[in-house]
């Protein structure tokens, strides 16, 4: 009877799908069931029941399975363990695989051996601390400084930036580096020796619990920056250095253990529960009714019973019971099954179930909350990393050594106007070069290959920094940084509206100095004006008061023409600057009157005639003999020709000539030109001359005198009547002015 016993208690420990092995109090094994075997690379039983542990370790270390070695060394450590206390020793086998040994010391002197294969934990972990690297490394690269303390005020997370800004030596701001300590080091600090820096540190000390703030700090050497401290939901602290939000926490440490595991029923850390061929339960262990507190279990309930409880209670989620229970049936029991799933009580639990020879199945049920909840730590950790990145204004990508993406952020995509799949992890950097060079960001031609060349040949050990323009019209300032390890970080900012106001800032900046030349023009030429008749009337004043009333009548009617004259030229200045302020302010407009133009035209000749004879150049008419009236402003019109003709008799040399004309162009238009054969002008300054207060040499000003007014208001007044002036010249060859006024200004040929 107690064979059969024995031999039931070996068939269930070798359905275990945990590594067992029970060592007695003269370390002889009693017990290795199949899966410690498995560990150890065996499918036979080479250490049976009473062989010494001190053995079974040496053939296990001569085979490899504790790594290379002396393997004398090797087992002395491995038996000098003190088995005694419950303890964990993890051991690698040559195979590859990794598995965690757990102590559990039994009443008599002995002791249990569970084996649990971590390889996959493992490699979760490598995954997830990868993951989480990646993006340490994109932070790593940011100009912000930042830290992190936990609720107990000690650092838990920094990056190279946060010391370097606060001048802090790096090797002592680490993880663990205490938030009263970092005070404390500051104080030892110049940088901090100033009032400002000694009130900084006051106020970090002084920080309430809960109360976010920032601070501009002013250091003692001289620099200036800007200190955010905010509250955390944990009761901790996140300091960022800059004008940036506050980073997320440090990474922690996504790590969980396997709850121990007690091979011998009721020690064993696992909830074991044993059904038989006819899906009862024979035998459970007491943390297995731990495991599942609320729907405990007892020794000779049928399977299909808890099934039905279990899923009457919500054990199983939501959803039509009859369907959940056919689903929780309809599990294969004879074959190995593992699966997770979270209890109403919000435990997480681990099941897993393997066949037992004599048809019945063993079910081990783990408590993996803590596992779930830091699964479910570092995704949200993920998540917010990719939405801060996501929204962070600036276009972000981070690159591998090998020039193959990494990781981007959508901005980066929208930024540079590519396409929506195209920054993916695993793109080469020469895919994503080649794009930009289609979307014309390294301009056109023989540049587009140049400088594509240039950057995928560029040493990006070092800083670079560059402007790009996009096709929407985009400024991008691009800046490329060394990441560790041999990759590199672009950002790419948007300096659109930057550049938009420099722009705007020259422009005005040239129109305040255009304004600031044309008001020192404007006094210059007019004072120099202005003197002459006022000198004139001045002087001639002067010599009438003088002869005490006994004057000549042919004396004072001398005197008196010229003060009159005097005056008229004054008053002719006054009105011209009085239509360049009209013109200016937009309120010329042409008179609706009719206008002869044959009249003005011969007036205007008139007016010049006594000039041109002085200056000895002829002025000769070639008129038709009628022209059609006009509808304008005779005054203006009568202006405009006598200004045009001034200037030509001023700027045409001794013996030559001046030619009007007038008639009708094939459009039905009424024009009149003055051409001359004077000094002319130079093609490059055709436009300036319609400047007012302007004469292109400053020396003309002495030689030709005037206000520089002349064919500024000339066009203007054409300009009002809904005509055009036209200027044609070119130097030491004369000048043709030509105005044209529209035929809707004609009247009756006959007249008005």
């Amino acid at each position: 009877m107690t064979e059969r016993v024995t031999v039931s208690l070996e068939t269930v420990f070798d359905a275990i799908p945990v590594g067992l092995n029970v060592v007695d109090a003269d370390r002889r094994i009693v017990l290795m069931n199949r899966a410690f075997r498995e560990s150890l690379g065996l499918r036979l039983d080479p250490y049976p029941p009473g062989t010494l542990v001190e053995d079974a370790v040496r053939a296990a270390v001569l085979r490899g399975v504790y790594g290379p070695g002396d393997p004398e060394s090797q087992v002395r450590a491995v038996m000098a363990v003190d088995h005694g206390h419950p303890g964990r020793l993890r051991r690698c086998s040559f195979a590859g695989r990794t598995f965690d040994l757990f102590n559990t010391p039994l009443p008599d002197g002995g002791y249990v051996v569970t084996a649990v294969e971590s390889t996959g934990l493992l490699a979760d972990r490598a995954d997830a601390e990868n993951a989480l690297a990646q993006t340490a490394t994109a932070l790593t690269t940011l100009r912000i400084g930042l830290a992190v303390f936990d609720s107990q005020r000690r650092l838990s997370l920094v990056n190279p930036r946060f010391p370097a800004l606060l001048a802090l030596p790096p090797d002592r701001v680490v993880a663990g580096f205490s938030f009263v300590a970092m005070l404390t080091l500051m104080e030892t600090r110049e940088e901090f020796a100033g009032p400002d820096g000694l009130a900084f540190i006051a106020s970090l000390r002084d920080a309430a619990p809960g109360i976010s703030w920032n601070h501009r700090l002013h250091r003692a050497d001289g620099r200036s920056i800007d200190v955010m401290f905010d509250a955390l939901p944990d009761g901790g602290c996140a300091i960022s250095v800059s004008d940036i939000t506050p980073q997320a926490r440090a990474e922690d440490e996504a790590y969980r253990r396997a709850h121990l595991l007690d091979l011998v029923l009721l020690n064993i850390p696992h909830g074991i529960c044993v059904y038989g061929p006819d899906h009862r339960i024979t035998k459970v262990n007491d943390t297995y009714n731990r495991v599942m507190e609320g729907a405990p279990v007892r020794i000779g309930d049928h399977r299909s019973d808890l099934i039905r409880q279990r899923a009457e209670a919500g054990e199983y989620g939501e959803g039509v019971t009859e369907t959940v229970i056919a689903v929780q049936v309809a599990y294969d029991t004879s074959r190995p099954q593992r699966r997770r799933r979270v209890r109403p009580n919000g435990t997480a639990i681990d099941v897993r179930t393997a066949p037992l020879p004599d048809g019945g199945h063993i079910s081990v049920v783990t408590d993996i909350t803590e596992l779930v909840q830091a699964e479910a730590e570092v995704r949200r950790r993920a998540e917010d990393m990719s939405t801060m990145l996501g929204n962070i204004r600036h276009g972000i990508m981070l690159w591998g050594p090998d020039r193959i993406l990494v990781a981007s952020n959508p901005v980066a995509t929208e930024l540079l106007d590519l396409p929506a799949d195209l920054l993916t992890p695993g793109r080469p950097e020469a895919e994503v070069i080649a794009a930009l060079s289609e979307r014309g960001h390294f301009g056109s031609g023989d540049e587009v290959a140049k400088r594509a060349r240039m950057l995928l040949h560029l040493d990006r050990t070092t800083p670079f920094g560059r402007e790009i323009a996009t096709r929407s019209g985009r400024v991008l300032h691009a800046q490329s940084n060394p990441a560790p390890g041999g990759g590199w970080i672009s950002t790419f900012s948007d300096i659109t509206k930057m550049r938009e106001t420099e722009s705007e800032l020259r422009r005005a900046k040239e129109l305040a100095e255009a304004a600031n030349q044309a008001k020192s023009r404007f006094l210059a030429t007019m004072s120099h004006e202005l003197r002459t008749p006022l000198n004139a009337i001045i002087g001639f004043s002067d010599a009438l008061a003088r002869e005490n009333g006994d004057v000549p009548a042919k004396l004072v009617a001398e005197y008196s023409g010229q003060i009159n004259e005097a005056g008229k030229q004054l008053l002719s200045l006054i009105n011209i600057i009085l239509d360049v302020a009209g013109i200016e302010s937009g309120r010329f407009e042409a008179g609706a009157e009719s206008v002869d133009i044959v009249k003005a035209i011969h007036a205007a000749v008139r007016q010049a005639d006594s000039a041109a004879q002085a200056g000895e150049v002829a002025i000769e008419l070639a008129l038709p003999d009628t022209l059609p009236w006009l509808r304008g402003d005779e005054r203006r019109i009568s202006q405009a020709l006598s200004q045009i003709l001034s200037n030509a008799v001023k700027f045409t040399k001794a013996g030559g000539s001046i030619t009007v004309e007038g008639g009708l162009t094939p459009e039905a238009d009424l024009f009149v030109s003055v051409t001359d054969t004077g000094i002319g002008i130079p093609a490059a300054a055709l436009e300036r001359v319609f400047e007012p207060f302007t004469q292109l040499d400053g020396s003309l000003s002495r030689r030709y005198p005037g206000a520089g007014l002349g064919l500024f208001t000339a066009r203007a007044i054409a300009m009002a009547h809904g005509g055009q002036l036209h200027l044609a010249s070119r130097a030491g060859e004369g000048t043709s002015v030509r105005i044209i006024l529209p035929g809707s200004r004609i009247l009756n040929p006959e007249g008005p």
